[in-house]
């Protein structure tokens, strides 16, 4: 209430009022992951029931960065490979257009988010994972 009034006052007296505080833009990483994963995962990472997995928990995400970055690069599971009594029945696409520094933040958005506070993930990890990788 009281910036109301300040404003209205700043703005009888013939002055601009004061700037709103910035919203908070969030992270790179929490900004490609909007762009790439949000429709499938969803903001709270449970995904969407029986169509896309949660990945808030998951073992991928907890676990070690590299086998990770090749999941999300080579785009996971196909359905033939998912375990008996699946939930989720959508495959996941690669991501391996991605360049390392934006994997990384989304990798790293992900296991900070989603895994428990997970460590980071840098973009000399993902090009290393990418280098295991078979030329397309």
């Amino acid at each position: 209430m009281g910036v109301l009034v300040l404003a209205a006052s700043a703005v009888a007296w013939g002055q601009s009022p004061p700037a709103a505080p910035a919203a908070d833009a969030g992270s790179p990483g929490q900004k490609l992951y909007a762009r790439h994963c949000l429709s499938c995962h969803q903001a709270d990472g449970y995904g969407v029931p029986n169509m896309q997995p949660a990945i808030k928990g998951g073992t991928w995400v907890r676990g070690e960065a590299k086998p990770l970055a090749l999941f999300v690069m080579t785009g996971g599971f196909d359905s033939a490979q998912r375990k008996e009594g699946a939930t989720a029945h959508n495959v996941m696409p690669p991501f391996r257009q991605l360049s390392d520094e934006d994997l990384a933040g989304i990798l790293t958005y992900i296991r900070q988010k989603f895994g428990d506070g997970a460590s980071e993930v840098t973009p000399a990890l993902v090009a290393e994972a990418r280098a295991t990788l078979p030329a397309q």
